[in-house]
């Protein structure tokens, strides 16, 4: 597969495998006549090269939630966040709103890249706050919930059109582990394949 027309996002998360902080996600944005829009992804990781690949429907005419709702927890805050344009994402209990007018990297990310993101920006807006002591608390929760999910925090994923998606953590687990078996079992082939090669050349 050829990345030179993805674009990439950093997933801010570690590596199943080398646990290095180095999960990048490649992806394209295509679309085909009758089917609808389709997001190719690939998960790649820049230490060890660990790779997932998948192919989301991202626009079609069937029928996608229009309201996910999710509490975050230390189960929930790796889930990854595809929001299409026209989305937005809510977190209630201090009152942030992302709206998503356009469909592009930023939007491809965990909800601790969420969370990182309304935090940044708070931060950089402290001095221009009417009430600083209220953007000071929700600093200190953001801080606090990104460090370590309590569950407290509720994310709101809304898309009137339906083509936004939030996929579980589990999923990207589950998918590390299959690769992994896979590549485990590639090796071990490869390996039995040189050494009966070797026996039969020492034969001689």
């Amino acid at each position: 597969m050829s990345y030179t027309q993805f674009e990439t996002t950093n997933l801010k998360i570690n590596c199943p495998f080398c646990k290095k902080d180095t999960l990048l996600m490649l992806y394209k944005n295509i679309n085909i006549p009758y089917i609808g829009q389709l997001l190719i992804t690939t998960i790649i990781c820049n230490t060890c090269k660990f790779k997932v690949s998948d192919i989301w429907t991202i626009m079609d005419k069937g029928n996608y939630k229009q309201l996910h709702t999710i509490k975050i927890s230390e189960d929930t805050i790796n889930n990854l966040v595809c929001a299409s344009a026209g989305a937005t994402i809510i977190i209630p209990e201090i009152g942030a709103e992302i709206e998503i007018r356009n469909f592009d990297a930023s939007h491809i990310t965990t909800i601790e890249g969420i969370l990182l993101e309304i935090l940044e920006a708070t931060r950089s807006l402290l001095e221009y706050a009417e009430d600083k002591t209220k953007a000071k608390n929700i600093i200190k929760l953001l801080e606090k919930e990104i460090e370590k999910p309590s569950g407290k925090l509720t994310l709101l994923l809304k898309d009137p059109s339906g083509h936004s998606v939030i996929v579980p953590a589990e999923y990207w687990r589950q998918r590390a582990e299959r690769a992994r078996k896979i590549q485990v079992g590639m090796a071990r082939a490869i390996g039995e394949a040189i050494i009966k090669k070797w026996e039969k050349m020492m034969k001689y």
